[in-house]
């Protein structure tokens, strides 16, 4: 009986350890590493990159404003 608790106990402790498994790895076809931002390719807004490494809709820019990159970050001037 205490060697399933042993078991038990180090097959959860292995489940649980962090895991260095690279985003790349768990999702070779990533086009973005979060966190990132940019500005869409038409500027009219930005991008998110979200935990898969998959770009989503960030938001629009107020009309008359366009997107663009300041310090490596997306901004609406």
């Amino acid at each position: 009986m205490k060697f399933l608790a042993v078991i038990a106990l180090a097959v959860t402790a292995a489940m649980a350890a962090p895991s260095d498994v690279t985003l790349a790895a768990r999702h070779p076809a990533a086009q973005c590493k979060p966190p990132q931002y940019a500005c869409k390719p038409n500027n009219s807004g930005w991008l998110v990159c979200n935990v898969d490494g998959t770009w989503l809709d960030g938001g629009s820019c107020p009309p008359k404003t366009t997107c663009k990159p300041i310090n490596n970050l997306p901004y609406c001037v």
